[in-house]
């Protein structure tokens, strides 16, 4: 029996399509999710035909307290974690962040000596650890875990050359391996040929939050100051809500280049968009993965996305141009350059597709499983 501690399955697909593929493969596993408000309870909830599998919702975080003082949400999470799971039947502990799930795999392993493996994701290693006083827990955390997964080739590249990691055992390195995220299957069985021709207006499209981390301002700013170039472009925006919602509708108001069109969840609607656009544009200051780029790929259309941050270094193909997320100038030269070299871009969107294929991905996790439990049961 496998037990998963992630505290965002009940808001992200990440997550539900993983363990649905792992229950598939016939693993037994426990999903344990400690959530903030009681209608995350059931979010994302599937039925698992694993008899002894269970998902286990847990409304014992709040919205504030528990995002301020981490010892305190850490505690809180194990004490009630010991009172929800049997512990005889768990071989294996995965960990789906390094910071707020690791360090209670972390509490878990010294009492019931239980491997655990950790998964390092964008805000432990873009938040978690710039804070001076969870260093140390950080670094226990990666000490005792029998692996470290990271999602994309960069964060490997940037954990690895962190000071502190460093001066690790040797041995740390090996403990490090890169395991991608997955489209949903919709994307897998629509894929469509990689687009070689544009033509005017050029048309962007972006699908997010208008946070900070999703850069949107920026991106909207770069559009404008093409268009001001005398560029002939249009940004659609799907998606809403977010930190900085208000300041990018005010931006974007009486603007004719830009489209915004709400929040949509529908893929067959998010298909047509992809279809009607030439280049799908995320220019995050944060991001682990990224999935849309994925998605976009799938559809055929070139990207534009951050250095070192989400689908960075992910494939050896040609896929897009990486820009600077902070410079508008870089965005926008970055789009220039999308549009001159439109045709020379290399990537099949099968074969993306493919690669983020979850039941691939799944079978790997699986067979990262079996290697640790062959270790602990030679």
């Amino acid at each position: 029996m496998i037990l998963h501690i992630t505290n965002d399955f009940a808001h992200s697909k990440v997550y539900k399509n993983l363990v649905a593929n792992l229950d598939e493969n016939g693993l037994k596993q426990t999903i344990y999710t400690p959530v903030k408000n009681e209608n995350s309870v059931g979010g994302n909830f599937i039925e698992l035909k694993q008899k002894e599998s269970k998902i286990i919702y847990s409304n014992i975080l709040n919205m504030h307290i528990d995002r301020i003082v981490f010892p305190l949400k850490i505690n809180k999470i194990y004490k009630d974690i010991l009172t929800k799971v049997d512990f005889k039947n768990i071989k294996l502990i995965h960990a789906h962040t390094w910071y707020s799930d690791g360090a209670v795999a972390l509490k878990l392993n010294k009492k019931y000596n239980i491997p655990y493996i950790i998964a390092v994701r964008g805000s432990d290693l873009n938040q978690f650890w710039k804070l001076p006083h969870l260093k140390n827990k950080g670094l226990e955390i990666l000490k005792n875990a029998s692996k470290v997964i990271l999602i994309t080739p960069r964060y490997q590249e940037r954990l690895l050359a962190l000071d502190k990691i460093k001066r690790l055992d040797t041995n740390f390195i090996e403990k490090t391996k890169v395991i991608t995220n997955g489209l949903d299957p919709y994307w897998i069985n629509h894929v469509k040929d990689r687009k070689t021709k544009i033509d005017s207006p050029i048309k962007l499209l972006f699908i997010g939050v208008f946070s900070e981390a999703k850069n949107t301002l920026n991106l909207v700013k770069a559009v404008n100051k093409l268009v001001e170039q005398g560029v002939n472009c249009e940004l659609n925006l799907v998606g809403g809500g977010g930190s900085c919602e208000k300041k990018v509708l005010a931006l974007i108001d009486n603007k004719a280049h830009i489209k915004f069109h709400g929040k949509i969840y529908a893929f067959e609607k998010l298909e047509q968009l992809f279809a009607q656009a030439h280049i799908y544009g995320m220019t995050s200051i944060r991001e682990t993965f990224g999935l849309v780029y994925g998605e976009a790929l799938s559809q055929g259309l070139p990207v534009l996305y951050s250095k070192n941050e989400g689908i960075d270094g992910v494939f050896n193909e040609n896929i897009g141009v990486a820009v600077n997320p902070y410079s508008i100038t870089s965005i926008s030269e970055g789009i220039k350059s999308i549009i001159e070299n439109y045709d020379s871009f290399d990537f099949d969107p099968e074969k993306i597709a493919q690669h983020l294929n979850w039941k691939s991905i799944a079978q790997r996790y699986i067979d990262l499983y079996n290697e640790q439990d062959s270790k602990t049961n030679p």
